[in-house]
């Protein structure tokens, strides 16, 4: 089969339509839009000192500022500090890094796969917790690093508090979800036991002294008000509750649902050579994306699911004043505001793929991210540039853009730039001049478009929706696999000869056209086709039922012409040809000449017009048809002489009958009277 456009666009496209009316899914050159309106939408685009809120708007944010940690694939726990310097723990080496202003460098080693809670210690000193051997390490104020305590069956340290009143470390372990107690000469003594329980994922210390736990499998909060002495404030949804933060009396939890339960992790370490090293690449020891729930928990102990995250599990909360939570996610390098009413604001995106610890309270705001490694200080005051930078968005077909509009307050001013790869590069147009009122897009013509949105900071702005036209060209159809097959008649047999004909063909329809199919036949060696169809018949579907009554026996093609004209105006509308294979058209039966019976033989000639003969049959005295061969036993051509000798008849007179059949089944018999002697 081959195929081929016959008719394509004149030069130019038709003017745009510019009506709100006309949805993206409309079919053809009809103009489409782009319609950027709500949260979720608005929150694929890239933040760069904006915020979505979950009402769906952007609105100008904090800036921030990252700050490389060279060579570190996880910064999984940070620990501002009294000086203004701030500790990150991080992994796949077990290093603590000291940030003093941008400045990042090692204060210690562990000589661990990953440091995964810090918590400070007495007299200037810090306290790291560590995993796959469970062990935490005592640093001095220079740095220096020593193994302070390493809990019996502990294999992952999860979290750290310490309790200055008591002169007490408390350690929330895995795999046996237990609590240890570490006393200042490093004694450790039992707490809190699993019960049940994996892991202990996350502590919280009150003022009163009641440590708060939070556990995997079973996602519980726990009150642990001495050894052994533990209540459960809440049974939450999900099976992990990872972090905890606690302001008068209220506890911010964060409850997660992962698809299995966090990964037990190999028993083959061995716990007593600290000079061994992990080889193990804990990056990919991160909780695996989930979803999570921003839940609060009162001090009457009364629950309150305040926000949910769909795109990613919780991975830190923090109290941001008595009235909202952040909330920062392992999908996506995120970090959320989340009001008591429950609503959100997106407040941070970066590029790294998690957030994993924050402090964005102190007087130097912070937060780490994993997958990669690095830092990021969050800008005091708004941002100094607020700009919004849309996903990329997909025409699907080279398209022409039409307006750009939009809907927002304040001073906005918004930007486009296009191009034929999913993601910019330098065959991408240039940002365009900027749009401060809407109109044309002056981008190029191209398949993918962007739009970038600026926001006054300083005289507060904002962007409610952002939608973009544009009109797509015209594709052509694709026609393929066509075939003719005979449809046997309504209740007869398979193999039943009819003079119906099936045409049936698949299409690849790109832009999903309305397409108006017509059928031409011509007999295989003539050049012209003929129509099938009369022109006011319209076929829109991919099949037809072809009656060849009248139309002589031979070998025909046919032509499928897909039209596209129902959808597109006329000097845009395409189409598309493809010829099937030759077929036989055999609609007369073939014919026996001369049937006679001589010397006990019955003879004749089977023949047909276009053959070949393809079965010959006798029947005596209306008995069962029986198969015979013909002279030189091949049924190969259109003319098959027979003789049959006919044995063990009685005398007397009988009816005997041959039956042949062609290439179409089309069958044909012949009867005779013999006397037999």
């Amino acid at each position: 089969m081959n195929a081929r456009t016959v008719r394509s666009a004149a030069a130019g496209l038709p003017g745009l339509c510019l009506c709100l009316g006309l949805a993206a899914g409309a079919h053809a050159i009809t103009t489409r839009q782009f319609k950027l309106d709500s949260a979720g939408v608005l929150s694929d685009g890239k933040l760069e000192g904006t915020a979505v809120l979950s009402s769906g708007a952007v609105v100008p944010s904090v800036g921030t500022r990252r700050i490389a940690l060279p060579n570190v694939a996880v910064a999984r726990s940070l620990l501002p500090r009294a000086d203004g310097t701030a500790l990150i723990g991080s992994g796949n080496d077990g290093k603590i890094w000291k940030l003093s202003g941008d400045t990042a460098s090692v204060f210690a080693e562990t000589k661990e796969a990953l440091v995964t809670a810090l918590a400070a210690g007495p007299d200037g000193g810090v306290f790291a917790g560590t995993m796959p051997k469970g062990k935490i390490f005592a640093i001095d104020r220079q740095g220096k690093a020593r193994v302070f305590a390493q809990p019996e069956g502990a294999e992952h340290v999860w979290a750290l508090a310490y309790d200055a009143k008591r002169a007490l470390l408390f350690a929330g372990t895995g795999p046996q979800g237990k609590v240890f107690a570490v006393d200042k000469q490093g004694k450790v003594e039992e707490y809190y036991s699993g019960g049940g329980q994996s892991h202990v994922m996350a502590l919280a210390l009150a003022a009163n002294g009641a440590l708060y736990a939070g556990t995997a499998d079973d996602a519980l909060l726990l009150r642990i008000d001495g050894p052994g002495r533990a209540d459960v404030v809440y049974d939450f949804e999900g099976n992990e509750v990872t972090a905890l933060a606690l302001l008068d009396g209220r506890i911010a939890v964060a409850a997660n649902q992962f698809p299995k339960p966090p990964k037990k992790p190999t028993s083959d370490v061995k716990k007593d050579d600290d000079k061994s090293e992990d080889k193990s690449d804990t990056s990919k020891d991160a909780p695996k994306p989930g979803t999570g729930e921003l839940w609060v928990v009162q001090a009457s102990g009364q629950a309150r699911k305040l926000w949910t995250s769909s795109e990613g599990h919780i991975t830190a909360v923090q109290w941001a004043d008595q009235e909202r939570v952040y909330a920062a996610t392992g999908k996506g390098g995120r970090i959320y505001r989340v009001e008591q009413d429950g609503t959100s604001a997106l407040w941070i995106d970066v590029e790294e793929r998690q957030v994993l610890d924050m402090d964005l309270t102190g007087k130097d705001p912070l937060f780490v991210t994993g997958d990669a490694g690095a830092a990021y200080r969050v800008l005091p005051g708004p941002a100094s540039e607020a700009l919004w930078t849309s996903k990329v968005l997909d025409a699907r077909f080279l398209s022409r853009w039409g307006a750009l509009h939009w809907r927002g307050e304040g001073k906005l001013s918004l930007q486009t730039r296009s191009g034929n790869t999913d993601k910019p590069d330098e065959r991408w147009s240039e940002w365009s001049s900027v749009l401060s009122a809407p109109g044309p897009i002056r981008s190029p013509s191209g398949r993918f478009l962007q739009i970038r949105a600026r926001l006054d900071a300083r005289a507060p702005s904002i962007l409610y929706a952002v939608t973009a036209y544009y009109l797509p060209g015209n594709q052509p159809t694709s026609l393929k696999d066509i075939s003719v097959k005979p449809t046997p008649p309504k209740g007869g047999a398979e193999d039943a000869p009819s003079t119906l004909y099936r045409i049936e063909w698949k299409i690849d329809n790109p832009d999903d056209d309305k397409l108006r199919y017509r059928l031409y036949q011509r007999p295989e060696g003539k050049p012209d086709f003929r129509p099938i169809l009369r022109e006011s018949e319209i076929l829109t579907r991919t099949n037809y039922e072809w009656s060849t009554d009248g139309v002589p026996d031979g070998y025909y093609r046919v032509r499928i012409d897909a039209s596209d004209e129902l959808d597109n105006p006329a000097r845009s509308a395409l189409v598309q040809r493809a010829e099937s294979e030759p077929f036989l058209l055999d609609n007369h039966p073939p014919h026996i000449e001369g049937l006679r019976y001589e010397r006990g033989r019955v003879a004749g000639v089977a023949l047909d017009t276009l053959g070949p003969i393809s079965s010959l049959e006798l029947a005596v005295d209306a008995q069962d048809f029986v198969p015979f061969y013909p002279q030189d036993d091949l049924f190969d051509t259109a003319r098959e002489p027979f003789e049959l000798e006919l044995k063990d008849l009685t005398k007397g007179r009988h009816a005997v009958a041959v039956r042949t059949r062609d290439a179409r089944n089309n069958a044909t018999t012949a009867e005779i009277w013999i006397d037999v002697k």
